[in-house]
């Protein structure tokens, strides 16, 4: 026999008594774990810094930059021009000065603009205020998840939706099956959600046991939970609410775990 044929022959045996022992270990238990949001409804409210810089910024582009021409972008004479020149002055006014605006253009009558209805930013969150923290439209500048209670009472635990994974099944597959599905935990049928990727965001182990997380958004609905669902409630938290309810409950390892897959850096308190 040759050198090349006892090679091959040394790989395949070596290949098989691998496969033979892996073969024989039981797989370690998967759990497919859904992460699900409602993304911002409103853009945030700037602080008092970010509106002193805007407004910094923009002083400083207007000095710099040259003056619009008005021929091309206005007809003369015209209503637009007019109320241009008005809400231009009244800029250079207040951002330079009155002894740099100059004398206010003379630009006749201006009829007044049409009124619109000022309506208050949380007026989504103060409509549903009765149903507190299981209301979708909380928190309308932030971003909130969704948290399961399992259990009742003081004996439940706050938790991600999560399922076991079956053989040979895909996490996407499972999420759709047992917690976003018609049938699943969160009862689909009342949900206008979606999983955002296929691949999983983050994995949690614990033991040997390993729970992967996939991400989803949703739109509108809210689950239904059913008799058979091992989940009694739900809430919709913000990430710093989240964490407070892990670590209440004597989770602070899992929020550790999984506090990067909210943009939170692992080494931040």
């Amino acid at each position: 026999m040759s050198v090349a044929a006892r090679s091959i022959s040394r790989t395949a045996v070596s290949g098989a008594r691998s496969a033979a022992r892996f073969s024989s270990t039981a797989p370690p238990p998967l759990t497919a774990s859904l992460l699900l949001s409602r993304p911002p409804l409103l853009t945030p409210t700037p602080t008092p810094f970010e509106s002193a810089f805007y407004s910094h910024s923009r002083s400083i582009a207007h000095a710099l930059s040259s003056p619009l021409p008005l021929d091309f972008y206005f007809k003369t004479g015209s209503l637009p021009l007019r109320r241009h020149l008005v809400a231009e002055h009244a800029f250079v006014s207040e951002t330079y000065g009155k002894k740099l605006s100059g004398k206010a253009p003379d630009v006749g009558d201006i009829p007044p603009e049409t009124e619109y209805e000022i309506i208050e930013r949380d007026r989504w969150e103060k409509a549903d205020a009765k149903r507190g923290e299981k209301s979708l439209e909380r928190k309308p500048e932030e971003e909130v998840y969704c948290l399961v209670l399992k259990g009742k009472g003081k004996e439940g635990k706050w938790m991600f939706p999560d399922v076991k994974v079956g053989k040979l099944e895909a996490l996407d597959e499972a999420v759709a099956r047992g917690i976003t599905g018609v049938e699943g935990s969160l009862g689909g049928k009342g949900m206008d959600s979606w999983l955002v990727t296929r691949k999983p965001v983050g994995m949690v182990k614990d033991g040997e046991s390993r729970t992967f997380f996939i991400r989803g958004h949703i739109l509108g609905g809210e689950p239904t939970l059913s008799s058979s669902s091992p989940y009694s409630s739900w809430a919709w938290l913000t990430a710093p609410e989240v964490e407070v309810r892990l670590r209440q409950q004597g989770d602070g390892k899992l929020w550790d775990d999984v506090k990067g897959m909210f943009g939170i850096p692992k080494n931040e308190a």
